[in-house]
């Protein structure tokens, strides 16, 4: 099986990943600036505080956990649309797949090592291959696990935090010590420091993380929604399906709205990870608000691109969401370079105020960069290089090669 040519694309699909990516950069400027590693007293050191508090409001908002939804969401379409044309053409599905989840989780990797220790690519390749347990599941089946799977870390939630409750003893935020050592490692250390910082931050917090916020049920499940999505054909059939996402649309903004207001609340306390008896409302609200409020941004895009005036400024996303790999992990590396101590070293001093401004500036550069990138090559170079592992032969790249193919 050959790759999927770009007049075979479904333009919508890449409009939505580049617009998924936005969120995701904005979302992840928080960690790549080191604000996050900061005690509150450092925090309220940073100029504009008060304005900076209000824009970390607005991004839990807007942002936390949306984005990734979408992306999670455009995987299981790409896993959905893989296994179809593989069926058209007769040829064999599970063995390319599984060679490109392998090149995957070696990108990932990497890129947490290396680059950020937030790295999501890793945990989409072994979700990947949960993925492919469910690829023959009927449709009432792969709707009833979406519903399904965001409870889980719910009750996974609920029982330690009962358990917290019973004993009277409350769970506490740990490693300020270690936090502050990260910190001047990021700040002043060398390239291998920071690599192993990353190591051990990836094996014993990122990893961990995951677990504890049942971040591994929340992606499968978007996964299966999406893989619902391409085995119906419904992204495909936007202008017949109108009314229907209308419909989604709204009954997800009813319920993500207010889920969201008070979740970007909850996220400004410790709640959440010291298990108060509070704490339990995070994860409620997040189990229906934040998959609700990115399908209904999915719903808006898709039915904005349906308008002619529209389609134009959404299409400026497109190429940014056709190099999605690329991009998502060079702004990992601009941001190693302006944060890091090997870099212009800023790491932790920044607020929210400049670090978002700096996130925006990284995305009208990207933007820009696709647009021109892909009138000279079919792909983006990570692309490019998981393509050409995964069929285990060198795909073309430059426009031209295109040309001579047709």
């Amino acid at each position: 099986m050959q790759p999927t040519p770009s007049n075979e694309r479904f333009q919508i699909l890449d409009v939505l990943r580049g617009f998924a990516l936005l969120g995701v950069m904005i979302a992840n400027m928080a960690y790549h600036s080191g604000y996050w590693f900061l005690s509150p007293e450092k925090q309220q050191n940073h100029p504009f505080y008060e304005i900076g508090e209000a824009i970390l409001w607005g991004i839990h908002f807007i942002t936390e956990g949306k984005f990734y939804s979408i992306f999670s969401l455009l995987f299981g379409i790409g896993f959905g649309l893989q296994i179809q044309r593989a069926m058209e053409k007769g040829t064999p599905f599970v063995g390319r797949f599984s060679r490109r989840l392998l090149m995957l989780l070696v990108f990932g990797l990497l890129h947490a090592v290396l680059l950020f220790v937030g790295d999501i690519l890793a945990t989409y390749a072994l979700l990947g291959f949960i993925l492919m347990l469910f690829r023959k599941s009927s449709n009432k089946t792969l709707l009833c696990l979406v519903f399904l799977f965001p409870l889980i870390p719910l009750v996974q939630y609920g029982i330690k935090w009962y358990a917290v409750q019973q004993t009277g003893i409350p769970g506490e935020l740990s490693g300020s010590e270690m936090f502050e050592q990260i910190v001047l490692t990021y700040q002043t250390g060398s390239f291998m420091d920071i690599s192993m910082t990353n190591f051990f931050g990836y094996v014993f917090g990122r990893f961990p993380d995951l677990i504890f916020t049942g971040r591994f049920f929340k992606v499968l499940a978007m996964f299966l929604l999406g893989f619902y999505v391409a085995k119906n054909g419904w992204f495909a059939e936007i202008p017949k399906r109108k009314h229907q996402l209308k419909k989604i649309m709204l009954w997800c903004a009813a319920i993500g709205i207010p889920c969201n207001l008070v979740m970007a609340h909850m996220m400004t306390t410790d709640a959440y990870y010291t298990m108060a008896p509070s704490g339990i409302i995070e994860p409620l609200v997040y189990a229906f608000g934040v998959p609700a409020l990115g399908m209904c941004y999915a719903c808006a895009i898709a039915l904005a691109y349906q308008k002619p005036r529209y389609i134009r400024i959404l299409n400026r996303l497109a190429p940014l969401g056709r190099m999605a790999l690329t991009n998502y992990l060079m702004q990992s590396l601009i941001c190693c370079l302006i944060y890091k101590s090997y870099g212009l070293g800023l790491f932790g001093s920044m607020g929210p105020l400049f670090f978002t401004l700096v996130g925006i500036g990284i995305l009208i550069f990207q933007i820009i960069l696709s647009n021109w990138w892909l009138t000279q090559y079919q792909y983006g170079p990570a692309e490019w290089l998981w393509r050409s592992l995964t069929y285990r032969k060198k795909q073309p790249f430059k426009q031209s090669s295109l040309t001579v193919l047709k």
